[in-house]
């Protein structure tokens, strides 16, 4: 009997070191993350070490998934974490083929120009990026009369095309994303639009270059020049703020707020209903980003919320659910 125990215990040991063992099966896919969703080493456990949850945007290496086929959670690489391979559910992104199917050069579907049918306009905290990022260059400030620490910072300006989810991006000469984005060709910009980027952009100003990703990525999929693309993109951040939300986030620095109180306040500042255009993207409690959905028509020194008003619906927050706290500029402070 005790043989037999052993056995069953040593059979058990070998089913759970195969689920999760690497499968070449899975080794050109990736999976594109669209929510921030917890990534959890254990599917059936919810603890999660170092709260580590997916990047909205980021490309990961899918290692297993928990079905040969249609599979309801994927076991990712995600460096940062400890342990760093973490199961997501399905429905937390999309997964491509990525050397097959995405990336070949000129046939690329979802890298052709002025094929977009809207846009996604993104804004960071960026006091509570900086928490999750505390070696980039602009995060080393905790200056509390610097722009960044009162007004949301301009993250992009995405083309998008439905067909491609969040994969349509790189129409130009660059046509991957480099190990740093220093490493892409620079941004010609002129003096007076890179002054105005270096504001609600503090990467320009600090040379991290986040300007060159956002260029490359997705600038290169609209029609329009770098100083055009950037200044629509700055004339958008300066109109959100000014909506009265940059007040709202300045006058609840340190204080909790509920998704609620925050959608009625993106109604009374962007226009009634604009909430539901809205996702926000929230990370160990703090509030990071807002996306922001647009109409593909954007023309220089457009109104933010009569574009609200035409965009397509966002999809529900979920990240937010429980509500958030607005982080104070510097780190570990909140």
């Amino acid at each position: 009997m005790h043989m037999i125990k052993n056995v069953g215990v040593y059979s058990v040991l070998l089913i759970s070191i195969s689920l999760y063992t690497y499968s070449p099966a899975w080794a050109t896919n990736e999976f594109t993350a669209t929510q921030a969703c917890e990534a959890t080493p254990s599917i059936h456990k919810p603890a999660n070490p170092g709260n580590i949850n997916l990047v909205v945007g980021e490309h990961y290496q899918i290692l297993q998934g928990n079905k040969p086929t249609n599979a309801e959670w994927y076991l990712l690489r995600i460096d940062s974490a400890n342990p760093a391979n973490r199961w997501v559910k399905n429905d937390c992104g999309t997964v491509n083929n990525s050397d097959i199917d995405k990336k070949v050069g000129g046939n690329n579907v979802c890298g052709i120009a002025n094929q977009a049918d809207s846009y996604v306009f993104a804004v960071s905290w960026q006091p509570a990026f900086c928490e999750g990022k505390p070696d980039k260059p602009e995060c080393a400030t905790n200056d509390p009369t610097v722009y960044q620490a009162s007004h949301f910072t301009l993250h992009g300006l995405w083309p998008n095309k439905v067909s491609c989810g969040i994969d349509y991006g790189y129409c130009g000469d660059v046509r991957d994303k480099p190990a740093n984005f220093c490493e892409y060709p620079q941004v010609n910009l002129s003096a007076a639009v890179r002054n105005q980027l270096g504001e609600v952009m503090p990467s320009v100003s600090v040379g991290s270059c986040l300007e060159r990703h956002e260029w490359h990525k997705h600038g290169t999929c609209q029609t329009g020049a770098p100083d055009q693309y950037f200044e629509e993109a700055s004339n958008l951040v300066h109109q959100f703020n000014e909506s009265g939300i940059s007040t709202f986030m300045k006058n609840h620095i340190n204080r909790q707020v509920s998704l609620e109180e925050f959608r009625a306040v993106l109604d009374s500042s962007l226009g009634n209903g604009a909430s539901s255009h809205v996702k926000l993207g929230c990370k160990d409690g703090l509030l990071v980003d807002i996306y922001i959905n647009l109409p593909a028509d954007i023309k220089p020194d457009a109104n933010l919320k009569q574009l609200i008003s035409k965009a397509p619906p966002a999809t529900a927050d979920k990240s937010c659910q429980k509500g958030f706290r607005i982080d104070p500029i510097g780190q570990g402070v909140f």
